[in-house]
């Protein structure tokens, strides 16, 4: 199965000015576990939650840009990737997400929670 078939679509973005405070807001009420930050209209990084938990918590504030906190760069595989492919690039960096982009455009994003949907279909 290709990444493309199993991705979520519905990508969020945040600019890199926006509180981590309104971050953690948009995510709670669309119940995702990361956003996509812009800086100029450009994706540059991503927050997660693993991000607000490790390095907001702990040494930051809720009230600070969302930009001081973000994951970069991006890690991005194509639609055309295969699950097992996009799973061991997830297992030998340590991460729960890839962003999936065709023709420099971000189309989704490839979660460990899709993972084991096509996992569980098996």
């Amino acid at each position: 199965m290709k990444v493309g078939e199993a991705m979520v679509k519905d990508v969020v973005f945040v600019e890199h000015k926006t509180t981590v405070l309104e971050v953690c807001r948009i995510m709670g009420q669309k119940r995702i576990g990361s956003v996509i930050v812009t800086r100029e209209n450009k994706p540059y990084g991503i927050f997660t939650e693993r991000d607000l938990v490790s390095r907001v918590l702990t040494e930051g504030n809720l009230e600070d840009e969302v930009g001081k906190y973000t994951s970069t760069p991006l890690i991005t595989v194509s639609p055309d990737y295969t699950v097992r492919e996009s799973a061991k690039i997830m297992a030998d960096m340590g991460i729960k997400r890839l962003v999936v982009v065709e023709n420099g455009e971000i189309k989704g994003i490839f979660t460990a929670s899709d993972l084991a949907k096509v996992v569980a279909k098996i």
